[in-house]
C-alpha cells in the first residue's frame, strides 16, 4: 500500500486513450496517446511522436461513464523521452483545467 514515492498526490492507473492539441509554441498540432497515469497536478503518456519540452497543450480524455466528466486541462511538457524498448513517453504538469 505504501510506496516511496515523494509526490504530493497519488497517481491513479487509467491507460486510456488522450487527445492532444499544441497551443505553444505552435497552435494547432493534434496527437494522439494513451495516458498511462493519472494525478491531481499532472499525467504520463505514451504517444508516437516526442514532444518537445515546456510545449503548452490542451488535453482532451473522454469519460466512459456518464456520470463522470471528461478530463479538459490545459498542461505543459515537462519530461520527454524515448525509452531503450522505443516506447516514447512524456510528462506533463496541468496548468490549468477548463
Amino acid at each position: 500500500m505504501f510506496t516511496d514515492d515523494k509526490r504530493d498526490f497519488r497517481r491513479m492507473q487509467v491507460n486510456t486513450p488522450a487527445n492532444l492539441t499544441t497551443i505553444e509554441p505552435i497552435a494547432g498540432l493534434n496527437y494522439t496517446a494513451e495516458c498511462v497515469d493519472l494525478s491531481a497536478t499532472g499525467l504520463s503518456l505514451h504517444l508516437d511522436d516526442l514532444l518537445e519540452l515546456d510545449t503548452l497543450l490542451q488535453v482532451n480524455i473522454e469519460s466512459t461513464h456518464p456520470s463522470i466528466a471528461s478530463l479538459n486541462a490545459t498542461a505543459k511538457v515537462i519530461r520527454a523521452s524515448k525509452e531503450d524498448d522505443g516506447t516514447i513517453t512524456a510528462g506533463l504538469k496541468i496548468v490549468q483545467f477548463n
